[in-house]
């Protein structure tokens, strides 16, 4: 078992490793000159020479690479090339924002994809299995943006029962937080709602027909019993995978979700950067927050299968 997390956890430090050097390298062969748009279009040979000599532009490609992951490491993440201001400290103000979206995004998924999934797969071919069947059609169909630009329209516009953008940090007022990120909650979630739905519903029809199930109900259990110890657990690891790749869909959504209820997070600042700025030390540090996230959830998934099935915890004992 310890072999088995100890590997696991060298996997991803070896493909954080690789992100890192992946987005660094992108980002500095990239055509363009940061020099320039840091100096303008009336800067002098000059005044761009000293620019580049002062943000080491100049230096060998890996010693500028090496420099800025153990920076990194250290928690200094550089300064911004447009503006000279600190990257840490931007941010520590934009992170709020996106952790707050993404884990309130994740709550919604989890409270209503796996029970209404597994109310579906208790009766196929039912009403209720059929709409739930075209609520997936329908959430899988419709980007992020469009539901949003929708909610908006209905809810803020139409009804005037929530704000349509901006954000409020929950220590300030957690009433008014909570109306600003609802809309954006509901936006980003309803795709991976939909998604982890299916997977429960599909996992939850499968389980049920295995032959424990029936010798669990010849036993006199409970159906409430059976449902849960033993038909969802067993369908969890299926379930759980898909979960740890909602993780990535929803960070994603963040970049188009924040853009357009203004929420002033990662995923806005990371569009200013390219499209405004095109500052691309906070790209590749944007980036790497985003790798980071998506692999330790994906590490947390995968040291979650032992527990949730001992055939693989008793598998990983015996090699």
């Amino acid at each position: 078992m310890s072999r088995y997390i100890a590997t696991r956890i060298l996997s991803s430090l070896v493909i954080l490793w690789i992100v890192s050097l992946v987005s660094f390298l992108l980002m500095n062969l990239l055509p363009g000159d940061p020099s320039f748009g840091i100096g303008g279009i009336e800067s002098t040979p000059e005044s761009l020479a000293a620019i580049r000599e002062r943000l080491h532009l100049n230096d060998p490609l890996m010693e500028r690479y090496f420099r800025w992951l153990f920076n990194a490491l250290q928690g200094d993440l550089g300064l911004s090339l447009i503006n000279q201001v600190s990257i840490t400290d931007q941010f520590a103000r934009r992170l709020p924002a996106t952790i707050e979206l993404g884990v309130l995004s994740l709550l919604v998924v989890v409270m209503v994809a796996i029970p209404v999934g597994v109310l579906a797969a208790l009766r196929p071919g039912s009403k209720r299995e059929v709409t739930a069947s075209t609520t997936m059609i329908v959430g899988n169909s419709v980007p992020e943006f469009l539901t949003g630009i929708a909610l908006i329209l209905l809810l803020g516009l139409e009804l005037d029962l929530l704000p349509v953008g901006g954000y409020v940090s929950i220590g300030e007022d957690p009433i008014e937080n909570l109306k600003r990120m609802a809309m954006p909650v509901l936006a980003i979630s309803l795709t991976a709602t939909t998604l982890l739905m299916r997977q429960t519903r599909s996992a939850m029809i499968n389980v049920l027909n295995d032959d424990y199930i029936r010798t669990a109900r010849a036993k006199g259990l409970r159906e409430r019993t059976v449902i849960i110890r033993h038909g969802l657990r067993n369908a969890m690891i299926p379930v759980v995978t898909i979960f740890g790749f909602q993780v990535g869909l929803i960070f994603s959504g963040a970049v188009i979700t924040e853009n357009v209820f203004a929420i002033p997070g990662m995923g806005r600042w990371f569009v200013e950067s390219v499209v405004i700025n095109q500052d691309f030390a906070i790209i590749q540090n944007v980036v790497m927050f985003f790798a980071v996230a998506v692999v330790f959830v994906n590490l947390l998934v995968d040291l979650s299968y032992p527990l949730l099935d001992p055939r693989i915890r008793a598998g990983r004992e015996t090699a």
